[in-house]
């Protein structure tokens, strides 16, 4: 017992200084937490700020399953409309290099049988241009009817249109649905029985896949006009924040500075600039 009142009486106690640090140090620390979950909250604000402009669709009141199949139903369509409009234009253009050609050669095949009844005298190399031309006329269209691109662009020209109406239809539909005041379960089953229907009857016209650099092309598309989405409902946001602390000091009778001026300048020349950028 002794040894250990000497050991308490030779610690030193903690001097005021120390404390008042210690002190000063924990109250710095709680206000820099306190502080991070005030912008933690405020970030999660406009995020969900954002996150509500970006959400273009309309929401069915009272049936979200609905609604998100019909949302996805309308993306499905989109995108399938949009990949095979695109297939249509690339088949398009295959079938171009061999049907220009396989014109042009037989228009210089028939001018050359004339120009060889009207000049005997070079006949023999008249006929020879001739069966050249002819034999790589012939070759042309022997591969144009193999590849099939002028067929292939037909069935995809057809399953876009298809696909076009199917938006359409589900348009239509989702109008309807907002505007009813009871929701018949049945009858929506039934409407999507037949959109299965039309959408593998689609599938069955059009045998011919969709190229995969089209479907590559086509998602990256999709994730660049998300961003530039994104971006415009955060220039929305800016702007609304910018505007209200302005109207806000216009209400409350506080002069306005030049610094709120320049800023819904700036403001105007960014947006100017964005629109002709794009």
């Amino acid at each position: 017992m002794e040894e250990k009142k000497e050991d308490e009486e030779c610690t030193p106690a903690p001097s005021k200084e120390r404390t008042m640090a210690q002190k000063i140090f924990k109250d710095a620390v709680l206000k820099k937490m306190s502080q991070h979950k005030k912008n933690d909250t405020q970030t999660k604000q406009v995020l969900n700020l954002v996150r509500d402009l970006s959400n273009q669709d309309d929401l069915i009141e009272g049936q979200p399953e609905i609604t998100h199949i019909l949302h996805k139903l309308v993306k499905f369509s989109e995108e399938r409309r949009a990949t095979h409009a695109a297939s249509q234009e690339h088949f398009e253009g295959l079938n171009a290099k061999f049907f220009w050609p396989s014109i042009i050669l037989t228009t210089l095949t028939s001018a050359a049988s004339f120009l060889a009844t009207q000049f005997t005298s070079r006949s023999s190399e008249f006929n020879v241009g001739i069966g050249i031309m002819a034999s790589i006329s012939t070759l042309i269209v022997a591969l144009s009817e193999t590849y099939r691109y002028g067929s292939k662009a037909e069935q995809h020209g057809l399953a876009a249109e298809s696909y076009e109406n199917l938006r359409t239809k589900l348009f239509f539909k989702s109008i309807q649905l907002h505007n009813q005041d009871s929701f018949d379960a049945c009858e929506f089953k039934g409407f999507f029985q037949s959109i299965e229907d039309q959408i593998t009857e689609i599938a069955r016209q059009c045998k011919d896949r969709v190229p995969a650099s089209i479907v590559k092309d086509y998602k990256e598309n999709r994730y660049i006009n998300m961003m530039e989405s994104l971006s415009r409902n955060i220039r929305t946001v800016v702007a609304q924040d910018r505007f209200s602390k302005t109207v806000d000091k216009i209400v409350q009778g506080k002069e306005i500075t030049l610094n709120d001026i320049k800023n819904i300048d700036n403001f105007q020349l960014k947006k100017k600039k964005g629109k002709n950028e794009m």
